[in-house]
């Protein structure tokens, strides 16, 4: 049977079935661990064995956008998968081979900000930045849980992306398109979608954000960090013998999942021709990114590295059906 999200919501809420409560009355099927203001942390910290040292890494990481502290208490939250998983990295380094390449990280930064473009627009906030061989070695990743179970057209701003997308649009393999602009709310924007006339049934808003983010990576971190990671700036990209960007996803549906790894790899393995449209559209900056085509998987990376018991069987519940071959 598919996975939804509202299906895995309920296979977590079982887990701790005593310890979560609705999120709103209009959807009673999302849930997130209860916890008075103020008490978020010490709340994961009870059910997850999550260290006291950590308290600086889950403040940055609700700290990004629509990610306040009592949004990352949500279970099938991607924001919190990732706290979960990479809090402890100082004092259980984790080991992630890609491409053949295997490195070890032990530090670990949440939801760095970085400038899209020039400094007065919006900004970038990528999940998680993992660190290796002294600040060397930077892996940025983006977390994805159960937000590739469903898809649908992503409207953004023509004045910001068009230059970008309009040297990319024969690349990609889906439709990029203006909307009418006798609509007002919808003048000036750009559509994601499939070929017309077709619903959009693809994940094109992850997509969307791996290309914000390495347009991010291009132009700088912005000057305003989340407190803790004050470290994250130019600097230290300049000093970075190796970059690497990522987005990193749970499989809890086999078919869904290989049906985005697709989309995504035909994407992003065009990498030369996505760098270069970054370099156009930023005036020739370069891009010292290796940009990762394949999808990370959790359970993949977290099959020999450390993770607390509680974590552990907590998401084992969200893994996808066996499927035989």
């Amino acid at each position: 049977m598919s996975k939804t999200k509202q299906s895995i919501a309920k296979d977590l809420e079982r887990v701790f079935p005593n310890e979560v409560e609705p999120t709103c009355e209009k959807t009673e099927w999302s849930k997130a661990f209860k916890a008075k203001e103020g008490e978020e942390f010490a709340t994961l910290q009870r059910i997850f064995s999550v260290s006291a040292a950590a308290r600086g890494l889950f403040d940055a990481a609700a700290s990004g956008g629509g990610h306040e502290k009592r949004r990352i208490l949500t279970l099938h939250s991607s924001a919190l998968l990732a706290f979960l998983c990479f809090n402890d990295v100082a004092n259980h380094p984790i080991t992630i081979t890609i491409d053949g390449d295997r490195t070890v990280y032990d530090e670990v930064m949440f939801e760095v900000k970085n400038d899209v473009i020039n400094a007065s627009g919006g900004k970038s906030n990528i999940d998680v930045l993992l660190m290796g061989e002294n600040r060397k070695k930077l892996l940025f990743l983006e977390s994805k849980f159960t937000e590739y179970l469903s898809g649908g057209k992503v409207v953004f701003s023509l004045g910001k992306y068009g230059q970008f997308y309009d040297r990319l649009s024969d690349k990609l393999p889906f439709e990029v398109s203006k909307l009418p602009t006798h609509e007002p709310d919808k003048a000036h924007k750009l559509c994601l979608s499939a070929s017309p006339g077709k619903r959009t049934t693809d994940y094109l808003e992850g997509i969307k954000q791996a290309f914000s983010h390495l347009l991010g990576l291009a132009t700088g971190p912005a000057s305003e960090q989340a407190q803790g990671n004050e470290a994250y700036d130019q600097s230290l990209l300049d000093n970075a013998s190796e970059i690497k960007f990522a987005s990193i996803v749970f499989n809890c549906d086999n078919d869904k999942f290989e049906k985005y790894n697709a989309l995504y790899k035909s994407v992003f393995e065009n990498s030369d021709a996505i760098k270069e449209a970054i370099k156009e559209v930023l005036n020739k900056r370069e891009l010292n990114v290796t940009i990762v085509p394949q999808l990370l998987q959790y359970q993949e990376v977290f099959q020999d590295n450390f993770l607390p018991k509680p974590v552990r069987d907590f998401y084992q519940v969200a893994n996808p059906p066996t499927t035989e071959k």
